[in-house]
């Protein structure tokens, strides 16, 4: 492994753990953080920038996808809850594919989905699910910091033909984000601007 390679998968191990505070609370500062990291790792390789950048969004959706299995498999949604979750999973997957065409068409290397996931609060206790509710809000974390995340990569990009995919991937979130709200019958358009 060269050491731009060590140095790329460094960051997205460092993207990977701020982002089990993102699933249960919606923060987004460790996946700023941790784009930024990638950025200027990819500053001092530009052939890879957005590779890197790609790939680090590939672990998201990839982690996307597991804990929508997570909290579709507690067997606590219903009805249309359930069918909205399982639709929101398939967008992820769509996502994900997305990322996998662009990063091989950019020479890059894929990243894989880990073999399992695990989801912790911000007390690095196993998150549990109890009611709907319960996973209505780590999803609502999930998509929140999805989204902020996405909208985080539009500027570092360097492929100006990434950014209408990148920039509609974050829209789709932000209507994720939007959908969860108005079934915990919360507004779904609290802010007039979304950072």
């Amino acid at each position: 492994m060269s050491s731009n390679d060590a140095e790329i998968h460094g960051s997205l191990r460092a993207l990977a753990l701020p982002r089990r505070a993102v699933l249960h609370m919606g923060f987004v500062a460790g996946i700023s953080a941790g784009l930024g990291h990638l950025a200027e790792a990819a500053q001092r390789s530009p052939r890879n920038a957005d590779v890197a950048l790609l790939n680090a969004a590939l672990a998201l959706e990839h982690q996307a996808i597991a804990a929508y299995d997570a909290g579709v498999g507690t067997g606590l949604l219903k009805g249309e809850t359930l069918e909205l979750a399982r639709h929101f999973q398939s967008q992820h997957r769509a996502h994900r594919d997305l990322l996998v065409g662009e990063i091989r068409k950019l020479g890059g290397t894929p990243a894989v989905a880990l073999a399992s996931y695990t989801f912790k609060g911000k007390d690095d206790a196993p998150i549990e699910f109890r009611t709907a509710e319960d996973v209505l809000v780590f999803a609502l974390g999930l998509e929140g910091g999805a989204a902020s995340a996405y909208l985080g990569l539009l500027p570092q990009l360097t492929s100006r033909a990434m950014l209408s995919t990148i920039a509609g991937i974050a829209c789709d979130e932000a209507q994720h984000v939007a959908a969860i709200r108005l079934l915990m019958r919360q507004q779904p358009a609290p802010d007039a601007v979304v950072r």
